[in-house]
């Protein structure tokens, strides 16, 4: 295998909080996912396992997977984002409040683009401008050639100068940007 994809916290909370964006990007994952298979590519699925302070056992399920996400591929844990660990390549343990954020190491998903011989990666998911960055970064950072396509991604509005600045600061990584 030289490409995978890598479909970031396509999970109820996130797909929630994209409002109205989020089915859209649901259905456009989904299509992702589906030329993937289709070409044989292996898809695997980050989720953060404790972005947010969350009742004990989330009840609710607001860290499970979205039901109408297309999941034909590996699942792998990434996370706290409520401790920094935004990149689907971290795994860190939850850490105490008053230790910084990071922490841990690299997760499972290092290892298994590794295992795929994978070369290159498209990155979608939720949010553009948050975790799919993030990962993205640190795929760039490991050697992977990496692509972003818009249409299957949702900001969150999280950086400082804007949605364009934080478009400008991917390309600048060496992020490809389409569409």
């Amino acid at each position: 295998m030289t490409h995978a994809l890598i479909v970031v916290d396509m999970q109820n909370l996130f797909v929630d909080l994209a409002g109205v964006d989020g089915p859209g990007v649901v259905k456009a994952v989904n299509e992702r996912v589906a030329e993937a298979v289709e070409h044989g590519h292996p898809v695997f699925y980050t989720r953060d396992y404790a972005p947010i302070d969350l009742p004990e056992g989330d009840p609710e399920g607001r860290t499970s997977l979205h039901p109408d996400l297309d999941v034909r591929g590996t699942v792998v844990e990434k996370g706290p984002g409520k401790r920094g660990g935004f990149s689907g390549f971290l795994l860190a343990p939850v850490l105490e409040p008053q230790q910084g954020h990071g922490g841990g190491g690299l997760g499972p998903l290092a290892g298994l683009l590794a295992e795929t011989q994978t070369r290159s990666v498209t990155v979608v998911g939720i949010a553009t401008d948050i975790c799919v960055a993030a990962t993205a970064r640190d795929a760039v950072r490991l050697g992977y050639e990496v692509t972003i396509p818009l249409s299957a991604t949702a900001f969150a509005h999280a950086h400082p100068d804007g949605d364009q600045a934080a478009l400008a600061d991917l390309r600048a990584a060496g992020i490809t940007l389409t569409p």
